[in-house]
Protein backbone atom coordinates (compact mmCIF):
# COMPACT_ATOMS: atom_id res chain seq x y z
CA UNK A 1 0.00 0.00 0.00
CA UNK A 2 1.32 3.34 -1.10
CA UNK A 3 0.26 6.05 1.48
CA UNK A 4 0.58 10.13 1.49
CA UNK A 5 0.89 10.37 5.41
CA UNK A 6 -0.67 13.42 7.20
CA UNK A 7 2.19 15.15 9.34
CA UNK A 8 -0.50 17.23 10.68
CA UNK A 9 -2.07 14.78 12.69
CA UNK A 10 1.75 13.53 13.77
CA UNK A 11 1.17 9.95 13.26
CA UNK A 12 0.50 7.33 10.95
CA UNK A 13 -3.15 8.16 9.50
CA UNK A 14 -3.72 4.07 9.92
CA UNK A 15 -3.51 4.24 13.45
CA UNK A 16 -6.54 4.28 15.71
CA UNK A 17 -6.20 6.08 19.14
CA UNK A 18 -7.96 5.97 21.91
CA UNK A 19 -7.26 9.52 23.77
CA UNK A 20 -9.70 8.73 26.70
CA UNK A 21 -9.53 5.28 26.71
CA UNK A 22 -6.46 5.65 29.23
CA UNK A 23 -7.67 8.33 31.91
CA UNK A 24 -11.23 6.27 32.73
CA UNK A 25 -8.53 3.12 32.93
CA UNK A 26 -6.78 5.01 35.80
CA UNK A 27 -9.71 6.49 37.46
CA UNK A 28 -11.86 2.41 36.95
CA UNK A 29 -8.64 1.48 39.42
CA UNK A 30 -8.28 4.51 41.67
CA UNK A 31 -11.68 4.20 42.36
CA UNK A 32 -11.51 0.43 42.85
CA UNK A 33 -8.34 0.18 45.23
CA UNK A 34 -10.61 2.90 47.04
CA UNK A 35 -13.19 0.72 47.44
CA UNK A 36 -10.97 -2.22 48.75
CA UNK A 37 -9.60 -0.16 51.67
CA UNK A 38 -13.20 0.59 52.60
CA UNK A 39 -13.95 0.40 56.67
CA UNK A 40 -10.71 2.41 56.55
CA UNK A 41 -11.45 5.39 54.85
CA UNK A 42 -12.20 8.82 56.39
CA UNK A 43 -15.51 10.35 55.70
CA UNK A 44 -13.56 13.14 53.09
CA UNK A 45 -11.85 10.12 51.72
CA UNK A 46 -15.87 8.49 51.35
CA UNK A 47 -16.97 11.93 49.79
CA UNK A 48 -14.28 12.60 46.90
CA UNK A 49 -14.44 8.29 46.04
CA UNK A 50 -18.78 9.28 45.80
CA UNK A 51 -17.27 12.40 43.27
CA UNK A 52 -14.88 10.67 41.35
CA UNK A 53 -18.41 7.99 40.82
CA UNK A 54 -20.14 10.78 40.03
CA UNK A 55 -18.19 12.20 37.51
CA UNK A 56 -17.21 8.78 35.56
CA UNK A 57 -21.06 8.37 35.62
CA UNK A 58 -21.48 11.88 33.96
CA UNK A 59 -18.71 11.06 31.07
CA UNK A 60 -20.02 8.22 31.18
CA UNK A 61 -23.34 9.40 29.91
CA UNK A 62 -22.56 12.12 27.38
CA UNK A 63 -19.68 9.96 26.04
CA UNK A 64 -17.06 12.07 26.97
CA UNK A 65 -14.83 8.95 27.55
CA UNK A 66 -13.70 8.08 23.82
CA UNK A 67 -14.66 4.80 22.95
CA UNK A 68 -14.84 4.51 19.73
CA UNK A 69 -18.72 4.50 19.15
CA UNK A 70 -19.08 6.77 21.51
CA UNK A 71 -21.40 9.88 21.98
CA UNK A 72 -20.54 13.19 20.74
CA UNK A 73 -22.18 15.64 23.19
CA UNK A 74 -25.67 15.29 23.02
CA UNK A 75 -25.81 13.36 19.86
CA UNK A 76 -26.06 9.59 20.33
CA UNK A 77 -23.46 6.97 20.34
CA UNK A 78 -23.01 5.31 16.44
CA UNK A 79 -21.00 1.85 15.98
CA UNK A 80 -20.16 2.63 11.94
CA UNK A 81 -16.62 2.12 10.51
CA UNK A 82 -14.44 4.97 11.31
CA UNK A 83 -16.69 6.88 13.90
CA UNK A 84 -15.51 7.43 17.30
CA UNK A 85 -17.02 9.65 19.67
CA UNK A 86 -15.10 13.32 17.99
CA UNK A 87 -14.02 12.08 14.45
CA UNK A 88 -15.59 10.86 11.10
CA UNK A 89 -12.78 9.21 9.05
CA UNK A 90 -12.66 9.12 5.62
CA UNK A 91 -9.69 7.60 3.10
CA UNK A 92 -9.22 8.63 -0.90
CA UNK A 93 -7.27 7.19 -3.99
CA UNK A 94 -6.04 8.97 -6.37
CA UNK A 95 -3.38 8.60 -9.13
CA UNK A 96 -0.88 10.66 -7.63
CA UNK A 97 1.73 9.51 -9.65
CA UNK A 98 2.62 8.02 -12.98
CA UNK A 99 -0.20 9.59 -14.92
CA UNK A 100 0.62 9.80 -18.43
CA UNK A 101 -1.62 12.75 -19.19
CA UNK A 102 0.42 14.84 -16.54
CA UNK A 103 -2.52 15.79 -14.50
CA UNK A 104 -2.98 16.49 -11.09
CA UNK A 105 -5.84 14.13 -9.78
CA UNK A 106 -4.26 14.23 -5.93
CA UNK A 107 -5.26 17.64 -5.95
CA UNK A 108 -8.91 16.27 -5.13
CA UNK A 109 -7.79 15.59 -1.08
CA UNK A 110 -7.23 19.72 -0.85
CA UNK A 111 -10.41 20.10 -2.03
CA UNK A 112 -11.49 17.54 0.64
CA UNK A 113 -9.06 19.07 3.42
CA UNK A 114 -11.00 22.56 2.77
CA UNK A 115 -14.22 21.96 3.07
CA UNK A 116 -13.72 19.43 5.69
CA UNK A 117 -11.92 22.81 7.37
CA UNK A 118 -14.64 24.77 6.51
CA UNK A 119 -17.59 22.44 8.61
CA UNK A 120 -14.98 21.64 11.15
CA UNK A 121 -14.38 25.27 11.85
CA UNK A 122 -18.01 25.61 12.10
CA UNK A 123 -18.25 22.43 15.02
CA UNK A 124 -18.00 19.49 12.64
CA UNK A 125 -21.09 17.17 11.99
CA UNK A 126 -23.12 16.01 14.91
CA UNK A 127 -20.24 17.18 17.10
CA UNK A 128 -17.73 15.38 15.84
CA UNK A 129 -14.66 16.68 13.24
CA UNK A 130 -14.43 15.52 9.78
CA UNK A 131 -11.06 13.66 9.18
CA UNK A 132 -9.34 13.03 5.55
CA UNK A 133 -7.64 10.34 7.16
CA UNK A 134 -5.87 7.89 4.78
CA UNK A 135 -4.93 8.79 0.77
CA UNK A 136 -3.56 6.26 -1.46
CA UNK A 137 -1.89 6.98 -4.42
CA UNK A 138 -2.56 4.11 -7.04
CA UNK A 139 0.73 4.96 -9.74
CA UNK A 140 -1.71 4.78 -12.54
CA UNK A 141 -1.45 0.41 -12.56
CA UNK A 142 -2.25 -0.43 -8.70
CA UNK A 143 -6.19 1.11 -8.32
CA UNK A 144 -7.46 -2.35 -7.29
CA UNK A 145 -4.79 -3.01 -4.50
CA UNK A 146 -4.87 0.46 -2.92
CA UNK A 147 -8.61 0.46 -2.79
CA UNK A 148 -8.32 -3.40 -1.42
CA UNK A 149 -5.24 -2.15 1.23
CA UNK A 150 -8.26 0.85 1.67
CA UNK A 151 -11.25 -0.95 2.74
CA UNK A 152 -9.20 -3.97 4.99
CA UNK A 153 -6.65 -1.51 6.53
CA UNK A 154 -8.02 1.82 6.81
CA UNK A 155 -10.67 1.92 9.62
CA UNK A 156 -12.75 4.51 7.12
CA UNK A 157 -16.60 5.85 7.34
CA UNK A 158 -16.45 6.75 3.84
CA UNK A 159 -13.95 7.11 0.75
CA UNK A 160 -13.34 10.26 -0.95
CA UNK A 161 -12.39 11.66 -2.95
CA UNK A 162 -11.74 8.65 -5.66
CA UNK A 163 -9.63 10.80 -8.81
CA UNK A 164 -8.38 8.34 -10.78
CA UNK A 165 -7.43 7.13 -14.42
CA UNK A 166 -8.42 4.08 -13.62
CA UNK A 167 -10.72 2.92 -11.72
CA UNK A 168 -10.39 -1.13 -11.27
CA UNK A 169 -11.02 -1.25 -8.03
CA UNK A 170 -14.59 -0.04 -8.39
CA UNK A 171 -16.48 -3.76 -7.74
CA UNK A 172 -14.93 -4.09 -4.16
CA UNK A 173 -16.51 -0.68 -3.29
CA UNK A 174 -19.37 -1.73 -5.37
CA UNK A 175 -19.79 -4.38 -3.52
CA UNK A 176 -18.84 -3.12 -0.04
CA UNK A 177 -21.87 -0.66 -0.08
CA UNK A 178 -19.37 2.09 1.14
CA UNK A 179 -20.17 5.42 0.73
CA UNK A 180 -17.75 6.59 -2.47
CA UNK A 181 -17.04 10.17 -3.99
CA UNK A 182 -15.08 10.90 -6.86
CA UNK A 183 -14.90 12.57 -10.15
CA UNK A 184 -16.94 10.76 -12.87
CA UNK A 185 -13.92 10.14 -15.97
CA UNK A 186 -14.50 5.94 -15.87
CA UNK A 187 -17.47 3.90 -16.58
CA UNK A 188 -17.48 2.20 -13.51
CA UNK A 189 -19.38 5.35 -11.75
CA UNK A 190 -22.23 4.02 -14.26
CA UNK A 191 -22.60 3.68 -17.95
CA UNK A 192 -23.94 1.73 -21.10
CA UNK A 193 -22.03 -1.26 -19.19
CA UNK A 194 -22.99 -0.42 -16.36
CA UNK A 195 -26.53 0.60 -15.58
CA UNK A 196 -27.61 1.47 -13.37
CA UNK A 197 -24.38 2.69 -11.61
CA UNK A 198 -24.01 1.59 -7.99
CA UNK A 199 -26.24 3.06 -5.68
CA UNK A 200 -23.35 3.88 -3.11
CA UNK A 201 -21.68 5.67 -5.81
CA UNK A 202 -21.64 9.59 -6.18
CA UNK A 203 -19.91 12.20 -8.49
CA UNK A 204 -20.16 15.59 -9.76
CA UNK A 205 -22.31 14.88 -12.30
CA UNK A 206 -24.50 12.56 -11.08
CA UNK A 207 -24.00 8.66 -11.40
CA UNK A 208 -24.67 7.46 -14.70
CA UNK A 209 -22.95 8.91 -18.24
CA UNK A 210 -23.64 7.09 -21.39
CA UNK A 211 -20.00 7.75 -23.54
CA UNK A 212 -21.31 5.72 -26.43
CA UNK A 213 -25.07 7.11 -26.31
CA UNK A 214 -26.50 9.96 -29.03
CA UNK A 215 -26.90 12.90 -26.49
CA UNK A 216 -27.43 16.54 -27.46
CA UNK A 217 -24.94 18.18 -25.86
CA UNK A 218 -22.36 21.60 -26.09
CA UNK A 219 -20.31 19.20 -28.57
CA UNK A 220 -23.47 18.96 -31.17
CA UNK A 221 -25.07 22.61 -30.42
CA UNK A 222 -22.10 24.59 -30.57
CA UNK A 223 -21.30 23.77 -34.84
CA UNK A 224 -24.81 25.29 -35.28
CA UNK A 225 -24.26 28.40 -32.98
CA UNK A 226 -20.87 29.33 -34.48
CA UNK A 227 -22.18 28.20 -38.05
CA UNK A 228 -19.93 25.27 -38.75
CA UNK A 229 -20.18 22.47 -41.15
CA UNK A 230 -17.60 19.92 -41.66
CA UNK A 231 -16.29 18.27 -38.48
CA UNK A 232 -13.44 16.54 -37.99
CA UNK A 233 -12.96 13.74 -34.83
CA UNK A 234 -9.95 12.58 -33.77
CA UNK A 235 -9.33 9.74 -30.95
CA UNK A 236 -6.67 7.26 -29.60
CA UNK A 237 -7.16 3.90 -30.21
CA UNK A 238 -7.91 2.82 -26.32
CA UNK A 239 -11.54 2.29 -25.42
CA UNK A 240 -12.21 5.55 -22.96
CA UNK A 241 -10.84 7.51 -26.06
CA UNK A 242 -12.83 5.34 -28.82
CA UNK A 243 -16.12 5.92 -26.65
CA UNK A 244 -16.20 9.45 -27.36
CA UNK A 245 -15.59 9.45 -30.41
CA UNK A 246 -18.66 6.76 -31.54
CA UNK A 247 -20.64 8.90 -29.12
CA UNK A 248 -20.07 11.55 -31.53
CA UNK A 249 -20.67 9.64 -34.52
CA UNK A 250 -24.04 8.70 -32.94
CA UNK A 251 -24.72 11.93 -31.59
CA UNK A 252 -24.44 13.85 -34.96
CA UNK A 253 -26.66 11.42 -36.86
CA UNK A 254 -29.27 11.92 -34.31
CA UNK A 255 -28.72 15.51 -34.22
CA UNK A 256 -27.43 16.84 -37.40
CA UNK A 257 -26.40 20.07 -37.04
CA UNK A 258 -23.20 19.11 -38.98
CA UNK A 259 -21.38 16.74 -40.86
CA UNK A 260 -18.14 14.34 -39.47
CA UNK A 261 -16.44 14.84 -42.79
CA UNK A 262 -13.38 13.07 -41.00
CA UNK A 263 -12.18 10.44 -38.60
CA UNK A 264 -9.36 8.89 -36.53
CA UNK A 265 -9.61 6.67 -34.31
CA UNK A 266 -6.71 4.74 -34.76
CA UNK A 267 -3.90 7.48 -32.72
CA UNK A 268 -1.02 6.31 -30.22
CA UNK A 269 -1.43 7.96 -26.91
CA UNK A 270 0.99 10.36 -26.86
CA UNK A 271 2.05 11.02 -30.33
CA UNK A 272 3.85 14.01 -31.17
CA UNK A 273 2.72 14.15 -35.27
CA UNK A 274 -0.47 14.95 -36.01
CA UNK A 275 0.68 16.17 -39.66
CA UNK A 276 -0.85 13.21 -41.54
CA UNK A 277 -4.34 14.13 -39.90
CA UNK A 278 -3.92 18.11 -40.17
CA UNK A 279 -3.28 17.53 -43.51
CA UNK A 280 -6.39 15.36 -44.33
CA UNK A 281 -8.82 17.37 -42.88
CA UNK A 282 -7.67 20.73 -44.67
CA UNK A 283 -7.91 18.67 -47.73
CA UNK A 284 -11.86 17.72 -46.59
CA UNK A 285 -12.39 22.20 -45.37
CA UNK A 286 -13.03 20.89 -41.53
CA UNK A 287 -13.69 24.71 -40.14
CA UNK A 288 -14.31 22.70 -36.32
CA UNK A 289 -11.88 19.83 -34.77
CA UNK A 290 -13.57 17.94 -31.66
CA UNK A 291 -11.12 15.58 -30.55
CA UNK A 292 -11.35 12.91 -27.79
CA UNK A 293 -7.54 13.06 -26.65
CA UNK A 294 -6.23 14.72 -23.73
CA UNK A 295 -5.09 18.70 -23.25
CA UNK A 296 -1.43 18.17 -24.06
CA UNK A 297 -2.56 16.37 -27.24
CA UNK A 298 -5.04 19.00 -27.92
CA UNK A 299 -2.50 21.40 -28.03
CA UNK A 300 0.14 19.77 -30.11
CA UNK A 301 -2.72 18.81 -32.33
CA UNK A 302 -3.74 23.46 -32.75
CA UNK A 303 0.28 23.65 -32.86
CA UNK A 304 0.01 21.84 -36.35
CA UNK A 305 -3.20 23.33 -37.67
CA UNK A 306 -1.62 26.77 -37.30
CA UNK A 307 1.07 25.29 -38.49
CA UNK A 308 -0.74 24.10 -41.64
CA UNK A 309 -3.47 27.42 -41.92
CA UNK A 310 -6.28 24.82 -40.97
CA UNK A 311 -8.60 27.41 -39.78
CA UNK A 312 -11.15 25.49 -37.69
CA UNK A 313 -12.04 26.30 -34.15
CA UNK A 314 -10.92 23.53 -31.88
CA UNK A 315 -13.39 22.06 -28.87
CA UNK A 316 -11.01 21.10 -26.32
CA UNK A 317 -11.48 18.06 -24.30
CA UNK A 318 -10.95 18.33 -20.83
CA UNK A 319 -8.71 21.15 -20.55
CA UNK A 320 -9.39 23.62 -18.11
CA UNK A 321 -6.63 23.91 -16.96
CA UNK A 322 -5.49 27.69 -16.28
CA UNK A 323 -1.72 26.45 -16.44
CA UNK A 324 -1.76 24.45 -19.48
CA UNK A 325 -3.43 27.31 -21.21
CA UNK A 326 -1.90 30.23 -20.34
CA UNK A 327 1.59 28.77 -21.68
CA UNK A 328 -0.39 27.68 -25.10
CA UNK A 329 -2.35 30.27 -25.26
CA UNK A 330 -0.79 31.64 -28.93
CA UNK A 331 -2.09 27.98 -30.04
CA UNK A 332 -5.30 28.00 -28.08
CA UNK A 333 -6.62 31.46 -28.06
CA UNK A 334 -10.27 31.07 -30.07
CA UNK A 335 -11.09 27.60 -28.76
CA UNK A 336 -14.03 26.21 -26.58
CA UNK A 337 -14.16 23.79 -23.91
CA UNK A 338 -17.31 22.80 -21.84
CA UNK A 339 -17.16 21.69 -18.07
CA UNK A 340 -19.72 19.80 -15.70
CA UNK A 341 -19.34 22.71 -12.57
CA UNK A 342 -19.18 26.14 -12.92
CA UNK A 343 -16.02 27.77 -13.68
CA UNK A 344 -14.24 30.18 -11.43
CA UNK A 345 -14.72 33.00 -13.75
CA UNK A 346 -18.59 32.69 -13.56
CA UNK A 347 -20.35 35.95 -12.32
CA UNK A 348 -21.71 36.68 -10.13
CA UNK A 349 -19.88 33.61 -7.76
CA UNK A 350 -21.94 31.24 -6.06
CA UNK A 351 -22.33 30.42 -1.93
CA UNK A 352 -20.44 27.14 -2.94
CA UNK A 353 -18.04 29.17 -5.12
CA UNK A 354 -17.43 31.96 -2.75
CA UNK A 355 -16.80 29.17 -0.30
CA UNK A 356 -14.85 27.09 -2.06
CA UNK A 357 -12.02 29.78 -3.17
CA UNK A 358 -12.24 31.04 0.76
CA UNK A 359 -11.28 27.84 1.96
CA UNK A 360 -8.68 26.78 -0.78
CA UNK A 361 -6.52 29.42 0.01
CA UNK A 362 -7.07 29.01 3.89
CA UNK A 363 -6.12 25.58 3.92
CA UNK A 364 -3.19 26.39 1.22
CA UNK A 365 -4.27 23.91 -1.32
CA UNK A 366 -4.10 24.18 -5.21
CA UNK A 367 -7.02 26.12 -6.97
CA UNK A 368 -7.83 23.98 -9.88
CA UNK A 369 -10.17 21.72 -11.49
CA UNK A 370 -9.51 18.78 -9.52
CA UNK A 371 -9.60 20.00 -6.16
CA UNK A 372 -12.86 22.08 -6.99
CA UNK A 373 -14.62 18.50 -7.08
CA UNK A 374 -12.68 17.21 -4.11
CA UNK A 375 -14.52 20.05 -2.46
CA UNK A 376 -17.67 18.91 -4.35
CA UNK A 377 -17.63 15.10 -3.17
CA UNK A 378 -16.79 16.30 0.59
CA UNK A 379 -19.86 18.76 0.48
CA UNK A 380 -22.02 15.59 -1.61
CA UNK A 381 -20.89 13.30 1.70
CA UNK A 382 -22.06 15.59 4.57
CA UNK A 383 -25.28 16.60 2.82
CA UNK A 384 -25.99 12.81 2.80
CA UNK A 385 -24.75 12.68 6.32
CA UNK A 386 -26.89 15.14 7.66
CA UNK A 387 -29.70 14.38 5.75
CA UNK A 388 -29.34 10.67 7.43
CA UNK A 389 -29.85 11.98 10.63
CA UNK A 390 -27.37 11.66 14.03
CA UNK A 391 -28.11 8.12 14.44
CA UNK A 392 -26.21 7.46 10.85
CA UNK A 393 -25.09 4.54 9.33
CA UNK A 394 -23.19 4.28 5.79
CA UNK A 395 -26.07 2.75 4.50
CA UNK A 396 -28.41 5.50 5.67
CA UNK A 397 -25.88 8.05 4.28
CA UNK A 398 -26.37 6.14 0.59
CA UNK A 399 -30.41 6.29 0.93
CA UNK A 400 -30.49 9.38 2.28
CA UNK A 401 -28.14 10.86 -0.67
CA UNK A 402 -30.35 9.23 -2.68
CA UNK A 403 -33.71 10.26 -1.68
CA UNK A 404 -31.82 13.70 -2.22
CA UNK A 405 -34.26 15.51 -5.10
CA UNK A 406 -32.05 18.75 -6.10
CA UNK A 407 -28.50 19.03 -4.84
CA UNK A 408 -26.38 21.52 -6.40
CA UNK A 409 -23.80 22.19 -4.13
CA UNK A 410 -24.18 25.18 -3.53
CA UNK A 411 -23.81 26.32 -7.20
CA UNK A 412 -21.17 24.55 -8.45
CA UNK A 413 -23.31 22.01 -10.53
CA UNK A 414 -26.58 21.97 -12.01
CA UNK A 415 -29.40 20.54 -9.64
CA UNK A 416 -29.04 16.69 -9.55
CA UNK A 417 -31.99 14.83 -8.92
CA UNK A 418 -30.36 11.86 -6.78
CA UNK A 419 -33.74 9.57 -6.92
CA UNK A 420 -32.93 9.62 -10.35
CA UNK A 421 -28.94 10.24 -11.12
CA UNK A 422 -28.00 6.67 -11.42
CA UNK A 423 -29.38 5.38 -14.60
CA UNK A 424 -30.12 9.42 -15.86
CA UNK A 425 -27.36 11.06 -18.17
CA UNK A 426 -25.67 14.61 -17.32
CA UNK A 427 -27.96 17.10 -18.99
CA UNK A 428 -26.52 20.46 -17.97
CA UNK A 429 -22.87 22.04 -18.87
CA UNK A 430 -20.92 25.80 -18.82
CA UNK A 431 -19.57 26.73 -22.05
CA UNK A 432 -16.06 28.44 -21.95
CA UNK A 433 -14.24 30.00 -24.65
CA UNK A 434 -10.40 30.27 -24.56
CA UNK A 435 -9.48 34.44 -24.52
CA UNK A 436 -6.01 36.29 -24.33
CA UNK A 437 -4.95 32.79 -22.41
CA UNK A 438 -7.92 32.49 -19.83
CA UNK A 439 -11.49 31.21 -19.93
CA UNK A 440 -13.94 33.35 -20.66
CA UNK A 441 -17.93 31.69 -19.55
CA UNK A 442 -20.20 32.19 -22.96
CA UNK A 443 -24.06 31.68 -23.44
CA UNK A 444 -25.14 31.38 -20.14
CA UNK A 445 -26.80 34.02 -18.11
CA UNK A 446 -26.16 36.37 -14.97
CA UNK A 447 -26.39 33.84 -12.30
CA UNK A 448 -27.14 30.91 -14.59
CA UNK A 449 -23.64 29.81 -16.32
CA UNK A 450 -25.40 26.23 -17.24
CA UNK A 451 -26.71 25.16 -20.86
CA UNK A 452 -29.28 22.38 -20.44
CA UNK A 453 -29.76 19.76 -22.93
CA UNK A 454 -32.83 17.20 -21.66
CA UNK A 455 -32.39 13.74 -23.16
CA UNK A 456 -35.97 13.89 -24.42
CA UNK A 457 -34.51 16.97 -27.18
CA UNK A 458 -36.02 16.35 -30.41
CA UNK A 459 -33.87 18.33 -32.15
CA UNK A 460 -31.10 21.03 -31.37
CA UNK A 461 -32.13 24.08 -29.61
CA UNK A 462 -31.34 27.63 -31.25
CA UNK A 463 -31.07 28.64 -27.48
CA UNK A 464 -30.94 25.92 -24.73
CA UNK A 465 -32.69 26.63 -21.74
CA UNK A 466 -30.42 27.87 -18.98
CA UNK A 467 -29.91 26.81 -14.92
CA UNK A 468 -28.01 28.24 -12.15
Amino acid sequence: MRRVPDPARGHDSCTLSRPGLRGRQELDRSAGRAVSRGMRMSKSRVRALRGVTVVLAVLALVGLTGGSAGAAGSFPAVDQPGVSGTEIKVGGVTTASNDPTGGHLDTAYDGVKAYFASVNAKGGVYGRKLVLDTKHDDQLANNRGEVQALLNNDDVFAVLPVAVQLFSGSKLLADGKVPTYGWDINEEWGSENNTPGPSNFFTQIGGYHCFTCASASPQTWLPKKLGKHRIGVLAFNVSQSTSCAEGLEKSFKKYPTAKIVFMDKSLTFGTPDYSAQVAQMKDKNVDMVISCIDGNGATTLGREMKKQGLNAVQLLPNSYNHELIKKNAQVLNGSYLFTTYAPFEATPQSTGMKNYLKWIKKTGGTKNENSLVGWINADEFVAGLKAAGPNFTQQKVVDATNAITSYNAGGLVAPIDWTVAHHKDIECYAVEKVVNGGFKPMYGKKGKPFLCFPSTLKKMPANPKVSA
